[in-house]
């Protein structure tokens, strides 16, 4: 009886720690933050809390984007988990809040924008693929009109 209530134990545990490694539908991606001056807030955010570039998705004459995470160097920084800072061009003529600064990666785009909908929020760009950060995504509003940008990155 002892040897079957072990076995019964070790399968219970078993199944919760597989339940519990088991990727989340949702989780925060990272936080944006709007400039009129990307490079010199870049350049800021870098030498102030140690981050370093990993990526630039837009980079225009108008309009920049700079990823910047943790670590001394790109490389370090590529290799952290945590959640990275987009600093986004913001025209001097925008309003604060005007962009989405909640940025989360869902496992399945079509679902969330679905779920996003059916609990009173809107979609308001749809999705779309950025082919640098090999991801796609699409912007919604929660029900008080807050921006949300969603990913999902490839697999």
């Amino acid at each position: 009886m002892t040897f079957v209530k072990l076995g019964i134990a070790t399968l219970v545990l078993g199944v919760a720690t597989i339940a519990g490694a088991q990727s989340p539908p949702a989780r925060v991606w990272g936080v944006r933050v709007l400039a009129t001056d990307v490079e010199s807030l870049a350049t800021f955010y870098a030498k102030t809390f140690g981050l370093s570039e990993v990526a630039r998705p837009v980079n225009s004459a108008t309009s920049k984007e700079v990823i910047l995470n943790v670590g001394a160097t790109p490389d370090i920084a590529r290799k952290a988990t945590t959640a990275p800072i987009a600093i986004l061009t913001r025209p001097a003529s925008a309003p604060a809040g005007a962009i989405a600064s909640l940025i989360i990666t869902v496992t399945d785009l079509g679902k969330t924008i679905e779920a996003v909908k059916a609990n009173g929020g809107t979609l308001i760009r749809e999705p779309g693929r950025n082919e640098v950060m090999n991801l796609s995504f699409a912007l919604v509003k929660d029900p008080d009109g807050n921006q949300i940008e969603l990913i999902m990155e490839a697999r």
